[in-house]
């Protein structure tokens, strides 16, 4: 335990990752899948919040009700539209998404459902077994690939902070 309060130490944009990852852990898959859906999810909001405008109205756009950026679908979009996340993070965002909302809204899917197990082979941040190995099985890929975009993004928040909008006297 005090090796791991050391890393945290010396690494503190991870302190809420090894929670998230002990509580993921005791999920089931569809647990897994909602919950680094969620995780995602604010991170991209997390990050939003950061680029915009120092404005109670920016956490508005992000947060409640009737945010227009409160959807997973939307925070993709915006955070890839403003440069936020890169092409290949924005495509394993969408996949995860959907994957996410098979899940969320149909009781009898798997990772063995075919349109879930096309989706995980699509994804670039999963770990691709060697070429004479077993294939991965989807959840196995689904796993890795959620995982790796949440540890990239972790700090994206704290580096976008420093491309915050400011605003601007427009003289036209």
């Amino acid at each position: 335990m005090k090796e791991l309060d050391e890393f945290i130490e010396a690494n503190p944009h991870l302190k809420d990752f090894f929670p998230f990852l002990e509580l993921l852990n005791k999920e089931s898959h569809r647990g897994q899948v909602l919950i680094s859906s969620s995780y995602l999810e604010e991170q991209l909001g997390q990050m939003l919040q950061a680029f915009f405008l120092k404005s109670p109205k920016a956490k508005k756009l992000v947060e409640g009700g009737y945010a227009p950026l409160q959807s997973f679908s939307a925070r993709i979009t915006t955070c890839f539209l403003l440069g936020l996340i890169s092409e290949d993070e924005r495509h394993d965002l969408d996949l995860i998404r959907d994957v996410r909302n098979e899940f969320a809204h149909k009781i009898h899917t798997t990772f063995e459902t075919q349109c879930i197990a096309s989706r995980c082979e699509q994804l670039k941040h999963q770990a691709f077994a060697e070429k004479d190995e077993v294939k991965m099985p989807a959840f196995a890929q689904f796993s890795t690939a959620a995982t790796s975009l949440i540890l990239h993004l972790v700090n994206r928040p704290h580096y976008v902070g420093k491309r915050r909008c400011e605003f601007q006297n427009w003289k036209y």
